[in-house]
């Protein structure tokens, strides 16, 4: 069992419970894609703290390997998840290395604002491809092994957008139908594969403060944050406790679930 000091390493509080404590995911192996920065890298980390060996995949392949070069035994995997070849192989690969796969979230995602009238089909194809394509490549390999084992959890994030629609300040109708499409997607397969013992859900993460949203200019971050009834923006770390969540023992009887993650915007 690892003894690394889970508050020390994740800033998740002291006492944060039973998720988060130290040796709770003791010799399981969790994919994490998109995790070269942002909520990818702060789940990660997060795994590797309560004891998971960590799969970091990215196509950022820089990002992806330095990431794992400071989590303890972790794997780099460089990877575009909408060349499906590549995913096969990337997917089997750890396996073969691992020697099972238990644990996916799926955070590998391009979020895009701009308006409809000045969209073209290219702009569709492409954001559908990272969002939602890439979504189902990755969990339907995943999801091979997974049911040949009779256990495991994957976890896509999915947006608020997907339930509210885009408006072209911060994400647009592409990105919103595309995670319209995640959160369809994960009830589809979490009626599919809940007789394997397999679980699937969606995490659904409200506007947040992450390197995905560098570009938003901090008035519109003012604006959107008063919008949110707890007061200010999504943090990686919110997202980051929230998978660790929907992957734990704790959540064994949560499928086909969309955990918003929001400070409470969708009350609104």
């Amino acid at each position: 069992m690892r003894t690394s000091n889970v508050a020390a390493s994740t800033g998740y509080p002291a006492g944060a419970g039973p998720v988060f404590a130290p040796g709770a995911f003791d010799g399981r192996v969790a994919l994490v894609t998109g995790a070269a920065g942002g909520m990818g890298l702060e789940s990660a980390r997060a795994f590797a703290a309560c004891g998971a060996r960590v799969v970091l995949a990215d196509r950022d392949e820089a990002g992806v390997r330095e990431a794992a070069a400071n989590l303890p035994d972790a794997i780099a995997l460089p990877l575009d998840v909408t060349d499906e070849p590549a995913v096969r192989r990337a997917i089997d690969s750890v396996v073969e290395r691992a020697g099972h796969i238990d644990h996916v979230l799926h955070c590998a995602a391009v979020i895009t604002a701009r308006h409809s009238r000045g969209a073209d089909a290219a702009h569709w194809r492409q954001v559908l491809d990272i969002n939602l394509v890439g979504a189902f490549l990755v969990a339907q390999r995943a999801l091979r092994h997974m049911e040949a084992a009779g256990s495991g959890t994957v976890v896509l994030v999915a947006s608020d957008a997907g339930f509210r629609g885009g408006g072209g300040l911060i994400a647009d109708s592409a990105y919103a139908a595309s995670k319209a499409g995640v959160l369809s997607l994960v009830k589809s397969l979490a009626r599919e594969f809940a007789p394997t013992g397999v679980r699937i859900n969606a995490l659904v993460p409200g506007p947040s403060d992450t390197p995905m949203h560098a570009a938003v200019p901090a008035e519109l971050k003012q604006r959107i944050a008063a919008n949110i009834p707890v007061g200010r923006m999504g943090r990686s770390a919110d997202m980051a406790a929230a998978a660790l969540y929907l992957s734990s023992a704790a959540a064994a009887f949560v499928q086909g679930a969309a955990l918003d993650v929001d400070g409470g915007l969708m009350l609104r």
